[in-house]
């Protein structure tokens, strides 16, 4: 995968990431305030519809016949009772301890009246909900023992005490007279006309009757199923803006932590990168190693940098090739410098024998004889000779450089062609039918220069050897001599344009450009050359393509 996509993927990802714990802190924050209202609100039955207990109120186990778990659990909670009756008022199944409907008739059951009372259609049953709040029989003990005693008696007393209930007597005024047990907060006399089935809603039970007197008797106790919605939802409510906005504050420290280490992660390394590039621009191309970003042992990148490691390998590469490029300048630079006193030697040198010959002749204190005279006029000729040769082969090599010479391929038989170059000096040899498309001019020029420069180095009686033989994807001709061999040095520049110019002592004729107009001219037939050399001899092999 490509740096920059990688890159882009990390980046796509970590938003990606954020986006998700913002989307899971709010879910986590609803679950949260669902479970805390589901546990500290009560869950009214009388908002049940027929459709939603239908299915799964009743459970038949063989004969058996039971109202659902969550029923029973249900109205529990309610402070009542479920009575189960099929089709024919039969009850089938009930949840109190007691069943206070089994000991009455149909009639009495339909005449029913009670606060709160429900009932249900189900399949071939009916379900009734049936209150059965704690305090109805207190209050019924209490109303019969105060009307046949005028006090509640002592046994009575210690369960209201128990229950924390209170026996309240109001005058017609409603002014509160007498209070039995715990004390509560006085009532108002209209709080008595609310029938509040919300059985959760209210902190207190309580029931009242007239007496005979005018004055009302209350019987009042705390509600053990006093579930208020109001209370729990602002509290859940806190509970919830508490775990949003923690929970944002978490992530907003996280997002720090997590900025913090995308700086390390990608900052620390782009730095590192552009002071590489700084020093590269101050030609310094050593490497440098960063403990925070390399391994000390192996100065390969850390784990968490390795998104990094292409642009490392560049600016390593790209270091390298400057450092190289740098020296190959320097060592050219170094080149031209040595070519440029070769040539002004190799140019001085025959004009300063011009010069003294064409000022020997001119001068008037001596009469040359017309021998002498020949004599200087042939050295002059030689000398002018050699100027023009060494100009031509300089403007060739730059013509080669600037591919201003057009190539004029032929089909040319080896076998048929290269005897040519045999002589006394040169043994030639070709390996079957070997044909080479070549420009032929050029391809004498080539081997003209080979084969002449072979000669000059080849020891008395030993012949230059030249071979040509079809490798199958191309063809090779190898040139070799028994001469003394070349010196590591001069193997490496021997194709150097004008490096014999530096030689000074050599006495050895031709510019010096012969190598590098040969190198140049393979290259322009998209050939290869290359050179073995040793005690033993030297062996020029050029390589070209069959076509």
């Amino acid at each position: 995968m490509k740096p920059a996509r990688r890159l882009t993927l990390r980046f796509v990802s970590y938003f990606i990431i954020f986006y998700l714990l913002i989307i899971a802190g709010f879910i986590i924050s609803l679950v949260l305030f669902a479970i805390f209202i589901n546990r500290h609100v009560g869950d009214d039955i009388h908002i049940m519809s027929s459709s939603e207990i239908k299915d799964d109120a009743v459970v038949e186990k063989g004969e058996s016949i039971k109202i659902a778990d969550y029923l029973v659990k249900r109205a529990k909670e309610n402070l009542g009772e479920l009575y189960l009756f099929d089709n024919s008022m039969d009850i089938v199944d009930y949840t109190g301890d007691t069943c206070e409907l089994c000991s009455m008739t149909d009639n009495e059951i339909m005449t029913l009246k009670r606060p709160g009372m429900h009932t249900w259609e189900i399949p071939k049953y009916h379900l009734l909900f049936l209150p059965a709040l704690p305090v109805q029989p207190l209050f019924e003990e209490v109303v019969r023992d105060w009307k046949e005693k005028g006090e509640v008696s002592s046994e009575l007393l210690q369960r209201l005490q128990d229950k924390k209930a209170s026996v309240e007597i109001y005058n017609k005024q409603w002014d509160r007279v007498e209070v039995i047990g715990e004390r509560y907060k006085k009532i108002h006399k209209p709080q008595l006309l609310e029938e509040n089935y919300d059985i959760f809603e209210y902190k207190e039970l309580s029931r009242n009757v007239a007496l005979e007197d005018g004055s009302t008797l209350v019987v009042r106790m705390p509600n053990p199923s006093y579930k208020p919605f109001d209370e729990p939802f602002n509290k859940a409510m806190v509970l919830f803006v508490s775990i949003f906005f923690g929970g944002h504050i978490i992530l907003l420290l996280g997002i720090v932590f997590l900025s913090i280490s995308i700086s390390r992660q990608f900052v620390r390394p782009l730095v590192y990168v552009i002071s590489r590039i700084e020093r590269l621009t101050q030609f310094d191309y050593s490497k440098e190693r960063d403990k925070s970003i390399h391994h000390r042992e192996t100065g390969k990148l850390k784990k968490k940098f390795k998104l990094f490691q292409p642009v490392d390998e560049s600016i390593n590469n790209l270091s390298k090739r400057l450092s190289s490029n740098e020296r190959q300048i320097k060592h050219a630079e170094q080149l031209r410098e040595e070519w440029i006193t070769g040539l002004s030697h190799d140019l001085k040198t025959p004009l300063s024998s011009i010069y003294g010959y064409s000022t020997m002749l001119a001068s008037e204190d001596y009469e040359w004889t017309k021998e002498e005279m020949r004599v200087f006029a042939t050295t002059m000729q030689e000398k002018a000779t050699y100027m023009d040769a060494l100009i031509r082969d300089l403007t060739y090599t730059y013509q080669l450089k600037n591919r201003a010479i057009q190539l004029e391929k032929v089909l040319i038989p080896l076998n048929v062609w290269l005897p040519q170059l045999a002589d006394e000096q040169v043994s030639v040899k070709v390996y079957g039918d070997v044909i080479l498309e070549a420009d032929e001019l050029l391809l004498k020029r080539i081997l003209d220069n080979l084969v002449t420069n072979a000669k000059k180095y080849t020891p008395d009686g030993t012949k230059v050897n030249v071979e040509a033989q079809n490798m199958g994807q191309e063809i090779m001709l190898t040139i070799a001599d028994q001469g003394p061999g070349i010196p590591q040095e001069e193997l490496d520049n021997l194709f150097e344009r004008y490096y014999r110019g530096t030689n000074t002592t050599d006495d050895t004729t031709g510019t010096g450009l012969g190598l590098a107009i040969t190198k140049q001219l393979i290259d322009l037939h998209d050939g290869t050359i290359s050179v073995q050399s040793g005690a033993e001899g030297t062996v020029f092999i050029l390589k070209f393509k069959c076509k």
